[in-house]
């Protein structure tokens, strides 16, 4: 992946985030930041030998994109989307969707630029459904983190199935 556009992603996020979430309480989300980092970083290691997507670019590319997501930008985008979480039921809904839509158009955005990549059967459509999976997941996690790792796990075993991804080679 360009670094340029890695910074760009980084100062978007990180703008947004200072304007409209709510940063002083950032210690309320970090349990929730860890939980995202942990799914993240399982599946960088359980499709290490097959991958579903890969930034564009050398594996040591892929490697420094997947940190700078990881602990700088997507960290940004939870704070902002748990620290403004409607109470309303059809507000909740609309949020949500934006936010899916959003990271589904970057990653649209991407793919299309060509800094994003897609195999082994993975593709856009897979991921906006990982989007709809996730943003709830992180709001559940923040209410209720036992309910939402074992979530994780049995999507995560869903997944290993589904790509047929062996864990051990």
């Amino acid at each position: 992946m360009n670094l340029l556009t890695l910074v760009v992603l980084g100062i978007i996020s990180i703008a947004a985030c200072c304007k409209f979430g709510d940063l002083k309480n950032w210690g309320e989300y970090y349990s929730t930041i860890l939980f995202y980092n942990v799914g993240a970083m399982t599946e960088n290691i359980i499709t290490r030998n097959r991958p579903l997507w890969l930034f564009y670019g050398s594996h040591m590319t892929d490697t420094i994109a997947d940190y700078v997501f990881g602990f700088l930008i997507f960290p940004f985008i939870i704070i902002l989307y748990l620290s403004r979480y409607p109470k309303a039921r059809k507000k909740r809904i609309l949020y949500t969707t934006a936010f899916i839509s959003f990271m589904s158009l970057v990653e649209l955005i991407l793919y299309k630029i060509q800094e994003l990549q897609y195999y082994n059967g993975w593709n856009v459509g897979w991921s906006i459904l990982l989007y709809v999976g996730v943003f709830p997941l992180l709001r559940l996690h923040l209410k209720r983190p036992l309910t939402a790792m074992l979530i994780l796990f049995t999507l995560t075993v869903g997944g290993l199935l589904c790509f047929h991804i062996a864990i051990i080679d």
